[in-house]
């Protein structure tokens, strides 16, 4: 994904030790590797290990990137410098994630595999504004279109919108 003029990429490679993500200048070419035991050079401006998720994707909204684990471990970063805002597990506990976060004005919704969605607040710190429980799975990321939100579960479509 793009934000800023950055390139922000991930791996969800398994294994916790395996799980970088970091933002590149564009235009970068050849080998950018880092160095062992650097976290930027010349192209790539920061990297951060262990935060990516295996299969959700991030996000890059008003100014932070997103990172949810498939076990429901929240990274928020900053995504100019990279630095730790906040690091939690979305609803307390006990959730997975296969959907990749989707944000709106000043909200970011985390859907898990259960069918809950998790409404944050894009502030510096975890506020959980709302939590919807549709009752039954989902894999889905939900989309948002105007002034709509879809949302896939394993029998259902729904289109909220205000």
């Amino acid at each position: 994904m793009a934000w800023d003029g950055r390139l922000y990429v991930g791996t969800g490679s398994q294994g916790d030790a395996n799980r970088p993500f970091m933002a590149v200048k564009p235009g970068a070419s050849g080998d950018i590797t880092l160095k062992p035991e650097t976290t930027s050079n010349e192209f790539v401006i920061w990297r951060q290990g262990r935060v990516a998720g295996y299969t959700p994707s991030a996000i890059v909204h008003a100014g932070k990137v997103y990172l949810v684990h498939d076990t429901g471990i929240l990274a928020v970063l900053d995504a100019k410098s990279g630095k730790q805002i906040y690091k939690v597990r979305v609803g307390g506990g006990g959730q997975t994630f296969s959907a990749s976060p989707v944000a709106a004005g000043s909200r970011v919704y985390f859907l898990s595999e259960d069918g809950v969605t998790f409404v944050l607040d894009t502030g510096d710190a975890y506020t959980e504004v709302a939590k919807n429980e549709l009752g039954e799975m989902s894999l889905s990321s939900p989309a948002i279109a105007g002034n709509a939100r879809y949302i896939r579960t394993q029998s259902k479509l729904y289109k909220i919108a205000y």
